[in-house]
C-alpha cells in the first residue's frame, strides 16, 4: 500500500457538531456526478452490496480505535468517522470552498451488486503535508484510512 501524504488546506477544524456534518454532507448528495467527481474519489470497489460494506468499515474503523460520529441514511448514505481522539476533521482548501470531511466515507451501489467506496477529494497522495496545526493522532487516522476501508473489504 502506498504512503498517503495529505494537501495542506486552506482551513482546517476538528468538530463533533452534527450540523456541520449535515452541511458539509447534503450538498454533495445532491449534486451532479461531474459536481461529486471532484469532490471524491473511489478508494475502493467492494464486492459487498452497501449495507454489507459499511457494517464491514465500521467494525474495522472500530477496531482501528475510531468512532461512527454519524451513518447518514439515504441514497447513496454517508458514514462518518471520529478520530481516535474524537471529533471528525473539516476541512476547506480555498476560502469559498465547500466543506469536507476527509474522515467520511460515501457508499453508492454499483452495477455489478457490490459497491463503491468513495473518500473526500481532500485525501489526495501528491501534495505537501504540513498539518502542523493538527494533533499527530489525528493525521495517523488520516494517513489510516485506505489501510481501514481495504482490511473491511479484502
Amino acid at each position: 500500500m502506498k504512503n498517503i501524504i495529505l494537501p495542506r488546506p486552506f482551513r482546517l477544524w476538528m468538530t463533533g457538531s452534527l450540523a456541520v456534518v449535515m452541511a458539509a454532507m447534503i450538498p454533495l448528495r445532491g449534486a451532479s456526478e461531474s459536481e461529486r467527481s471532484h469532490a471524491l474519489r473511489l478508494l475502493r470497489h467492494s464486492r459487498y452490496d452497501v449495507s454489507e460494506t459499511l457494517q464491514r468499515i465500521e467494525l474495522a474503523a472500530r477496531d482501528r480505535g475510531l468512532s461512527v460520529l454519524a451513518r447518514v441514511a439515504g441514497a447513496p448514505p454517508v458514514l462518518v468517522l471520529a478520530s481516535s481522539i474524537g471529533g471528525t476533521l473539516v476541512v476547506m482548501n480555498e476560502a469559498d470552498s465547500r466543506p469536507a470531511m476527509p474522515l467520511s466515507l460515501m457508499v453508492s451501489a454499483a452495477a455489478d451488486g457490490g459497491a463503491d467506496v468513495l473518500v473526500a477529494a481532500t485525501h489526495e497522495a501528491n501534495a505537501s503535508s504540513d498539518w502542523s496545526e493538527l494533533p499527530s493522532a489525528v493525521v495517523d487516522d488520516l494517513r489510516a484510512l485506505p489501510g481501514v476501508v481495504e482490511r473491511a473489504l479484502g
